[in-house]
């Protein structure tokens, strides 16, 4: 990695994260290939990088391109038990991922952010508010979005908030955050990693190269998932109540870190504990970084999510609408729900992917009416008439919606978290969520 100059690299997959990297690297001169299982023959991105002289093989993986090859860049969702992967790792070939190769090529400071849930809304909200202080220098990547090395190879010197996965993590080697945060340690893609214990690890590997002038946040309910012993980064640990041993904490409302009361958690527009962790942890990470408190609570106190995310959409009628349409499985949901005392109107359903709904109906004390759409609505009705909850059947979202509205009072909550997928009505989650925010639009501006 010291001599990359010299070194030939093949760029596996393509997306925006492929394209990204192969433009950049051969802007910078590098030896470059990218090989793609996909027909690239019509692609305008790859047509443009064959006109820069970028060299692209497409439709297989032939093995033969690893004889000329030193190193690879893997494109994040590409499994390691593909075959050129698994003979690359036997000729000992490094693989790594885009997220590495930026932290390798540019010197821009980075915060990264990972976890099983959470990890969306704490990178926006500490972005939005390092932006409010800081606007010329601080820019959004990973993850989320945005190739961090497109971002960083415009934007060099800079500061960089990212989201970073379990996939991007997996092909890091010596990636160094100055500031770390996981920030809940779960279960999740198991399919890919193979085991609980490897997707944890990978997770783990945030930290991995940091040193005692790094920072690395922690919840301090999950400290047993660590081994402390072998972290060198200093760890700063927070807890949403009153507890001395964290190093941030919440009393009588307020979020204090190092005798500074950063915010009031009674003034966060987001529903639930999980987002009081979230903006704990975007607060610390911004004052940490020189952000003012004035600029954290001034963004804090107006967040209202990130989109399809337990987004608040707004208020018709004196009734709240939230938009939660990335809630994919019961566990999602049960997380929003949880967010809410009393009073919600749940618009869920989706595809049917034979889920037990169980996990539901510990909540189902706070729902007043269900209202229940696509594949999975008859067994999300019977779900809830055995539990004594009104349920409603509806069409798609946009009827539910309206539906759900008619049925509101002031006060209530109209909430959308399927529990389910959305491809037996949509083509993703973000279609479905976009029909919901459009029929509230609708609502409101009938008055």
């Amino acid at each position: 990695m010291i001599n990359l100059k010299n070194k030939k690299i093949l760029i596996l997959g393509f997306a925006r994260s492929g394209y990204s990297t192969a433009k950049i690297l051969k802007k910078l001169n590098f030896d470059v290939t990218l090989n793609a299982a996909d027909d690239l023959s019509n692609n305008a991105h790859a047509r443009e990088l064959r006109e820069l002289g970028v060299k692209i093989v497409d439709k297989s993986h032939p093995l033969s391109l690893l004889e000329e090859i030193d190193l690879i860049v893997k494109n994040p969702g590409i499994s390691y038990g593909i075959e050129i992967l698994q003979k690359a790792i036997e000729k000992d070939i490094d693989i790594i991922t885009e997220i590495e190769l930026t932290n390798t090529l540019f010197n821009v400071d980075m915060v990264a952010i990972t976890g099983t849930n959470g990890k969306t809304t704490t990178t926006q909200m500490t972005y939005e508010i390092l932006k409010k202080d800081n606007p010329k220098n601080t820019f959004l990547a990973g993850n989320i979005g945005y190739p961090s090395i497109e971002v960083a190879y415009e934007h060099q010197n800079s500061l960089i908030v990212t989201e970073v996965s379990s996939f991007q993590l997996e092909g890091t080697k010596y990636f160094k955050p100055s500031i770390a945060v996981i920030t809940n340690l779960g279960t999740g893609h198991l399919d890919y990693h193979g085991s609980v214990e490897n997707y944890q690890n990978a997770k783990r590997k945030i930290y991995k190269n940091q040193t005692e002038e790094d920072v690395l946040i922690l919840n301090i309910k999950e400290r047993e998932k660590y081994n402390l012993n072998q972290i060198n980064s200093t760890i700063i640990f927070y807890d949403t109540k009153d507890n001395t041993d964290a190093d941030v904490f919440v009393k009588n409302n307020m979020v204090v870190f190092r005798n500074k009361e950063l915010f009031d958690i009674r003034k966060l527009k987001l529903p639930g504990l999980h987002n009081v962790e979230n903006a704990i942890n975007a607060a610390v990470i911004s004052y940490m970084k020189g952000a003012s408190v004035e600029n954290i609570r001034a963004v804090i106190y107006t967040f209202n999510g990130v989109k399809h995310r337990l987004q608040y959409v707004g208020d018709a009628n004196g009734v709240k609408y939230y938009n939660d349409s990335k809630a994919t499985n019961p566990v999602a949901t049960t997380t929003a729900l949880a967010g809410f005392k009393e009073n919600i109107i749940l618009i869920c359903g989706g595809k049917d992917r034979g889920v037990d709904f169980k996990e539901l109906v510990p909540y189902f004390d706070r729902i007043k009416t269900m209202v229940v759409v696509g594949e999975s609505k008859e067994i999300l009705y019977e779900l809830a008439t055995k539990n004594n909850i009104n349920c409603q059947r509806a069409l798609k979202i946009a009827d539910a919606t309206a539906l759900a509205s008619e049925l509101a009072e002031i006060g209530d909550i109209i909430l959308l978290s399927p529990a389910c997928a959305s491809w037996d009505q949509y083509k993703c989650f973000e279609e479905r969520g976009d029909e919901f925010i459009e029929t509230f639009n609708k609502i409101k501006n009938k008055g």
